[in-house]
C-alpha cells in the first residue's frame, strides 16, 4: 500500500511539473503579443470557411451579441494576463513559494485597476463619439478606434509586464523582494540611463523581430505542412467556428477562440526560447555581479 501511494504521488508529481512546463509555454515572457500585433496569427488555425458568417452575424442580424462577445474576450485576456502575471512571479510550484502568493495577488488587483480605467476610457470615447456624431455630424472612428485601442492597449501591457521582469530578473534570482528589485534596478538605470535605454530598445526589437520570425515560419513552413496533412489523410486540423444562433453559440466560439489562441502561444513559445537567450545575454546587470539579496 505504502509503495502504490508513493507511485501515485511521483505520477502527479510529474503530471504537475507537466500542466506547469504547459502553463509556461502557453503564457510566459512576451508570448500573446503576436495575436494584438498581427491577427492573422490567430486565424491562420481557424477554419476560413467558417469565420465569415459569425462575424458578418455578429456586425449585422446579431448584434445584440457583439457586447457579449467583446467582453468574452476580454475575459479571455484577463485570464491569460492572470496566467502570465503567475508565470512572472512564481519560479517554481507555488507550494514552494508561499511568500511570493502576497505579491501575485498585488499584481492582479493591480492589473484590474488598469483594466478598470482602461474600460472608462473606451466608454468615455463612445459617448463621445455619439454625442459629436449626433448634435454636431461629427463622425468619430468609433469601431476602427475601439479595434486600435484594444489592440495598443493589450500589446503595451503584455510589452510592460516583460520588460519589467527582464529588468528585475537578476536581482529577482538574487532573492531580493520585488519592492527591493525595483529600487535597485531603478537606482541603476539611473545611473546608466544610456545602456537602460539600449538594453530596453534591443530587447524591444528582438520581441518584433521574433514576431516577423513567427509570421516567415507560419506562412512558409507551418501552414503548407498542416495542408498537406489535411490533404494526405482528408481529415480538417484547424478550428471550426459556429454560425451565431444565441449565447451558447458565442460562449462556444468564444471557447474555440481561446484555443486558437493558446495553440498559436505555444508553437511560437520555441522562437521566444531562443530569443531568451540573447535577451539574457546582452542584459547590462550581470547576474554574477549581483550580490545575494537578504529580504
Amino acid at each position: 500500500m505504502p509503495a502504490s501511494c508513493e507511485g501515485f504521488r511521483r505520477a502527479m508529481n510529474k503530471v504537475s511539473q507537466y500542466l506547469r512546463l504547459t502553463l509556461k509555454a502557453m503564457c510566459s515572457e512576451y508570448n500573446g503579443i503576436q495575436v494584438f500585433l498581427y491577427p492573422m496569427t490567430l486565424l491562420y488555425w481557424i477554419s476560413s470557411e467558417s469565420i465569415l458568417l459569425p462575424f458578418t452575424s455578429l456586425l449585422s442580424v446579431r448584434m445584440h451579441y457583439l457586447p457579449l462577445t467583446f467582453f468574452g474576450v476580454l475575459l479571455i485576456y484577463v485570464c491569460f494576463m492572470v496566467l502570465k502575471i503567475y508565470t512572472f512571479v512564481f519560479p517554481g510550484p507555488r507550494s514552494s513559494h508561499p511568500k511570493l502568493l502576497t505579491e501575485f495577488y498585488d499584481k492582479v488587483i493591480q492589473l484590474h485597476l488598469v483594466l478598470f480605467v482602461s474600460v472608462i476610457v473606451v466608454m468615455v470615447y463612445y459617448i463621445l463619439a455619439r454625442f459629436l456624431g449626433y448634435f454636431y455630424r461629427i463622425d468619430l472612428p468609433l469601431k476602427q478606434g475601439v479595434v486600435f485601442f484594444f489592440r495598443a492597449f493589450t500589446v503595451l501591457l503584455i510589452l510592460y509586464y516583460y520588460l519589467k521582469s527582464m529588468w528585475l530578473k537578476p536581482l529577482r534570482e538574487r532573492k531580493y523582494s520585488q519592492k527591493r528589485s525595483i529600487l535597485l534596478a531603478s537606482g541603476w538605470a539611473n545611473k546608466n540611463p544610456w545602456a537602460a535605454a539600449k538594453y530596453t530598445v534591443m530587447i524591444s526589437v528582438v520581441v518584433f523581430a521574433a514576431v516577423k520570425l513567427y509570421l516567415i515560419v507560419i506562412a512558409y513552413f507551418i501552414t503548407p505542412v498542416l495542408s498537406g496533412i489535411q490533404h494526405s489523410i482528408g481529415l480538417k486540423l484547424d478550428i471550426e467556428l459556429i454560425p451565431i444562433s444565441g449565447i451558447g453559440s458565442v460562449l462556444a466560439n468564444l471557447f474555440m477562440l481561446a484555443a486558437a489562441f493558446m495553440l498559436s502561444n505555444l508553437l511560437f513559445y520555441p522562437i521566444i526560447v531562443l530569443s531568451q537567450k540573447l535577451n539574457n545575454s546582452i542584459h547590462p546587470m550581470k547576474i554574477k555581479q549581483v550580490p545575494h539579496g537578504q529580504d
